[in-house]
């Protein structure tokens, strides 16, 4: 008989190293509910138990009905999962670390969207094949210009922003005509960096959004919709 986990408790915060240091005093798995999900976390991941960001983009979006989704650096899997549950058809998420991508398969399992996900180790798009693509981009952005030591501080750390450089340089790539990328951020990170980024790409601003945190603790997330210019 497998063990029943507790669900853990969602919380924000605003102090990333006391968040890594809780991430890395996890030695065992966790259970999450995130808009009605419940998602099975395993050490070494960045937990949706300590960030609202998925919830911000989530209030945010819109999936259009049929669509093909790409779920960069999922993480957990929350963001391509809810995209499933919004009306999306497909989803292929894509992570460099390999216990987020074993946690988005087993969330991808454990929901029944086996027929419909798949996960694979990818260094942004480079999992991909020539002329895949795809509706819409997801992207949870880490903030902090950082040095990354390991793969669980690449979920939080993006030294002089090159993995968000990548991502939006490389979008339109795999974005079909008027499709749409969103963007996660916080006000923590270098937003001027980040819209010079984007004005280097082959990507505009169509819309942004700001989601202000609901519990204390928190911080202000910026959501944008990119499309190709």
């Amino acid at each position: 008989m497998t063990a029943t986990l507790t669900v853990s408790p969602r919380r924000q915060t605003s102090d990333v190293d006391a968040m890594i240091a809780d991430l890395r005093s996890c030695e065992h798995p966790h259970d999450v509910e995130v808009c009605g999900m419940l998602l099975h976390i395993l050490p070494g991941v960045l937990s949706p138990r300590l960030s609202h960001a998925p919830d911000a983009l989530i209030s945010k979006w819109h999936i259009p009905s049929g669509a093909t989704v790409l779920d960069l650096g999922c993480g957990s899997g929350v963001l391509g999962l809810a995209a499933l549950r919004a009306g999306a058809e497909r989803l292929v998420a894509l992570d460099i670390n390999p216990q987020a991508v074993l946690t988005t398969k087993t969330n991808i399992e454990r929901l029944g969207y086996s027929d419909h996900a798949e996960v694979r180790l990818s260094d942004i798009y480079s999992a991909l094949q020539p002329k895949e693509k795809c509706d819409v981009i997801l992207f949870a952005a880490p903030y902090w210009n950082r040095k990354a030591k390991d793969d669980l501080e690449r979920s939080c750390f993006d030294e002089g922003h090159s993995a968000m450089a990548a991502a939006l340089g490389g979008a339109h790539n795999w974005l079909k005509a008027d499709s749409l990328m969103y963007v996660v951020f916080s006000d923590q990170g270098d937003i001027g960096r980040v819209l010079n980024v984007i004005d280097d790409s082959k990507l505009r601003v169509r819309n942004m959004h700001i989601f202000r945190p609901s519990i204390e603790g928190g911080h202000i997330r910026i959501i944008w919709e990119l499309t190709v210019r």
